[in-house]
Parts: C-alpha cells; sequence; structure tokens
C-alpha cells in the first residue's frame, strides 16, 4: 500500500439500511409498474435513471452501486424473459449475462495495473518522469504541456485505459518531487485521451463502430480527424490553464529556482538494477508496439488487446522475482466491480430496448436539415456519452444510420448531408465522455488514481469541469465540421463501402 493511500482521508461509510431501502422501493416500483403491463424500456429506462441519479449523488460507492442495479436489471429482464437465447441450447453456451460484459477491457485493466506496478519498480517511470521535468524547467505550465502531448500521442495508439495508467503513473511521480497537486494534471490527461481517441480509425472501439458502418477508411479518418484533434489540442490546453489557475513562471528568481531544482535531480537515483531497468524498457517499447501493430501481427490479430497486456504483465512476473500475491493486491478490484456491474447494466438496458428508444427518439431530428440533423446527433450523442458508455450508444446509433444509408434511395436527405451525421456522431461519442467522471473508461481511471493518491473529487465537482470542457470542444467540433465540409475535407457517401454490421465492436480499443 502506497504512502498517499495510507494517509488519505477516511471515506464517510455509507449507510446500509438506507441503501437497502432505496434499493427495495426502486425494485417495488419497477416491479408494480411491469405488472400493470408498462412497456420494458420505459420501466428499465427508469431504473438506468435511477442508478445514475444515485451516482451523482455520491452516497454510496461506485461499484456497490452498479452492482446493485445491475443484479436488479439482472432479475428483472430474465422474469419477464427478456434474456432468453432460444437459438443457443449448446451445452457450452455461456449465459447471456456473463456475454454482455467486455471482457476485453476487464483483461486490459487488470493486465495494464500488474505490468505498470512492476515496471514502476524498475524506476524506469522515475526515470522518465525527471527527464520530463527537466523538459518542463519545473514551469507548472510547461509540465502540463508536457504530459498532455505524451497523453494524446499514447492515446491515439493504445488504449485509452492503459494510457491513462501509464501516464497517470508517471504524473504521480513528477508532481511528487516538485510538490504540486496531481489533481489538475491528471483530470487534463483524463481530458487529452478522448482527444487521442478521436486521431485514427483505431483510437477507439466507438471509432471502429462507426468507422466501419460508414465505410470510412483509416487514411480518411486521420485526414478528417487530424486538424480538429490538433485545434482541440491546443484549445483545450489554454482552457484547462484557465480552469485549474496553472500559470507559467514569469519572475526570473522563480524560473531560475525551479531549473536549479529539477537539474539537482538525479534520473537514476530510484534506479537498483540497470539490466532490470532496461529489460522493463524493452517490455514497455514491446507493449506499446504490439498495442499499436495488434492488427498486422500473425495469431495476435486473431485475439483482443487484452492478451497483450495479459502478455506484458506475465513476462514482468517473470523477469522481476516477487510476491505475486503481493502484486495482484495492487489491481484496482474496485474498479473491475464498476466495470463488470456497468457493462451488464447497460447489456440489459440494449436487451430492453432502452438504447434502441434513445435512437429512435432521435431518427425525427436527424432529417431535419444539413443543419439542425448534424447538431441534434453531435451534441445528444455527447450528452447521452456522458450519461452511459458510448461504446454500445455509437453501436445503436451506427445501426440508426445504417438503416438510412441502406434505403438512401428513398431518403435524399441522407444522400445529401449523411457523411456529416457519421462524423457528428464520431466527434459526440468521442468527446461526450469528458462530460462526467463515468463518461469514458479514462476518466474512471482518473478518479481511482486520484483516490489512490490521496486526492477526493467528487461526481459534481467532476461535472462543473466536464461541462466546460465538453461545451468548448463541441463548439470547436461544430465549427470544424460543417468549415471542413465546405472546403470538400470530408468525403460524401460511397454506398459501395457500407457495412452495417457490429463484428468489429469488441475488436481494437477500449474508450
Amino acid at each position: 500500500m502506497s504512502e498517499a493511500t495510507t494517509n488519505a482521508p477516511a471515506k464517510k461509510l455509507h449507510n446500509p439500511l438506507h441503501v437497502t431501502i432505496a434499493v427495495g422501493i426502486v425494485t417495488a416500483v419497477c416491479i408494480g409498474l411491469l405488472m400493470n403491463g408498462t412497456e420494458h424500456k420505459y420501466v428499465f429506462g427508469l431504473l438506468l435513471a435511477a442508478t445514475l441519479g444515485m451516482l451523482a449523488l455520491e452516497k454510496v460507492n461506485k461499484a456497490i452501486l452498479v452492482l446493485l442495479g445491475s443484479g436488479v436489471a439482472l432479475l428483472l429482464a430474465i422474469w419477464q424473459g427478456l434474456l432468453d437465447k432460444p437459438d443457443d441450447h449448446g451445452a457450452h453456451a455461456l449465459p447471456v449475462y456473463i456475454e454482455m460484459i467486455d471482457w476485453g477491457t476487464i483483461g486490459i485493466i487488470i493486465g495494464s495495473t500488474i505490468f505498470v506496478e512492476l515496471i514502476s519498480r524498475s524506476g524506469l517511470f522515475t526515470w522518465i518522469s525527471v527527464k520530463i521535468l527537466k523538459v518542463s524547467c519545473g514551469d507548472p505550465f510547461r509540465l502540463l504541456i508536457c504530459f498532455s502531448g505524451l497523453t494524446v500521442v499514447f492515446s491515439a495508439f493504445l488504449n485509452n485505459v492503459t494510457a491513462m495508467i501509464i501516464v497517470g503513473s508517471l504524473t504521480i511521480v513528477a508532481c511528487k518531487k516538485l510538490k504540486l497537486s496531481a489533481m489538475p494534471f491528471l483530470l487534463a490527461e483524463g481530458i487529452y485521451t478522448n482527444i487521442g481517441g478521436l486521431l485514427t480509425l483505431i483510437s477507439s472501439i466507438p471509432n471502429i463502430i462507426v468507422g466501419t458502418a460508414a465505410g470510412i477508411g483509416y487514411a480518411d479518418f486521420l485526414l478528417v480527424a487530424g486538424p480538429y484533434c490538433l485545434v482541440a489540442f491546443m484549445a483545450t490546453l489554454y482552457l484547462v490553464r484557465w480552469l485549474f489557475k496553472l500559470q507559467p513562471l514569469k519572475d526570473e528568481e522563480e524560473k531560475a529556482n525551479a531549473k536549479a531544482m529539477v537539474e539537482a535531480f538525479d534520473e537514476w537515483e530510484t534506479v537498483k538494477n540497470r539490466t532490470f531497468f532496461y529489460l522493463s524498457a524493452g517490455v514497455l517499447a514491446a507493449i506499446i508496439l504490439g498495442f499499436a501493430l495488434h492488427s498486422s501481427i500473425p495469431i495476435l490479430n486473431q485475439m483482443g488487446l487484452e492478451i497483450i497486456a495479459i502478455i506484458g504483465a506475465t513476462v514482468m512476473l517473470v523477469i522481476y522475482p516477487t510476491d505475486v500475491e503481493g502484486v495482484l493486491n495492487e489491481v484496482e478490484w474496485t474498479l473491475i466491480l464498476f466495470f463488470v456491474g456497468l457493462f451488464t447494466l447497460l447489456g440489459v438496458m440494449e436487451h430492453a430496448e432502452v438504447l434502441t428508444m434513445i435512437g429512435n427518439w432521435l431518427k425525427t431530428p436527424l432529417s431535419s436539415g444539413g443543419t439542425t440533423g448534424p447538431l441534434t446527433m453531435m451534441w445528444s450523442s455527447a450528452f447521452f456519452s456522458g450519461l452511459t458508455d458510448n461504446i454500445p450508444l455509437a453501436a445503436v446509433l451506427s445501426k440508426v444510420l445504417g438503416g438510412f444509408q441502406e434505403n438512401m434511395d428513398k431518403l435524399p436527405w441522407f444522400g445529401e448531408y449523411g457523411h456529416l451525421l457519421w462524423w457528428s456522431l464520431i466527434f459526440g461519442a468521442g468527446l461526450g465522455g469528458n462530460f462526467t467522471p463515468i463518461g469514458s473508461a479514462s476518466t474512471v481511471v482518473v478518479i481511482s488514481i486520484l483516490k489512490r493518491a490521496g486526492h477526493t473529487i467528487t461526481f459534481m465537482q467532476y461535472v462543473k469541469i466536464g461541462i466546460v470542457v465538453v461545451l468548448v470542444q463541441l463548439s470547436l467540433a461544430t465549427g470544424y465540421l460543417f468549415a471542413a465540409d465546405k472546403i470538400g475535407l470530408i468525403p460524401k457517401l460511397d454506398t459501395g463501402k457500407v457495412q452495417v454490421e457490429n463484428g468489429a465492436e469488441n475488436k481494437g480499443h477500449g474508450k
């Protein structure tokens, strides 16, 4: 257990009686509505809203809350026969609630936590942090630029969760050395993972889902998204500087003192074994290349990215003689349980057609014109991405747009501006995750890292920051989308490339 964790203030415990009563009331209301013949989608939509509302209140641990919500949802769904699998009676068939869980993301979190913990023991992260500190000359704003740029690069080629765990580990070490609060830097990095996740077609699962359905190629995706990511990077940099009051050093004496402080650091001080140091650097480089080139590596390209993280963790356990049980205790099991509950809850919502209902609500406004339609898609998808996982949302809305595109001969309006709807969904689903601390996996990881370092940020404290960030980034994306279309940067629809399939949904990177 780290010193930061030991010195962290004690958390207020929840009241078991209050939680039991609340769950009982919500469950009783849902049962009553179902017995009265209320449609499933409305009842389960109410359950989802109640769970998200209780998350916002911060009265109950988020892992307990989503496990309770998913448990009630599962029991009600099984009672109503929503999870039956009539076409699959094989002896080895998995229960549908097991299949709901994105085990790839779970594997990535477990594997990444283990190899990051062991690599950190080699002193590599401290070494990199000191190098970055020296480049920044101890200036907080320069340090923000360095870590933000590193986050975007890692997020573009790695899973966002892995990128956040690695950069977050570097940030904690660097801020301890400079005696700075890690909170603004980590929150900024969580925001920047979603910008980096927009850069390429394979940077996130929503990109893969939407890009595949729309027939957008890798080069086209980079050509359209790249300029926006650069603009968003610069704008967010100054926005974060304003939000967190991170001002560059102006006094020459302060600059000289800060530079002298960082120059006095010895990057080799914490490296006890240089052989292990170089081995760890090699493993980390191999892991990064493995994530980036996953689709080109024979055999591994037939498996998910989680296998790269697990292999990296296994190799580090082999080359570093250690107490395995002690290392496994460092895994964020609260985070694991939270994601298990969240995936299950959202899986039930999909079976109960709650997500489909959301998509159907959007059908009419999407056809309202070449300006209103894309605006509706971008801003509504961003809003719902901030409240729920953007992966099932992207899948549902891709099916909606795919249906329009298949019938484009009967829907001339889609042929006119359908390409803008696809890109509106990409930007909305990618950027909306910054709205709340549960809007993306990377922001959940940020909150977890902050908690371990002794910092506390509530749901609403984050929302006050996230809403400003999302408004600025979406406003920029809106202007950029129409400007890029005006100059012909966004290619028109090519019906020959349309593939309305979701077979790739579980491939590639997480949110």
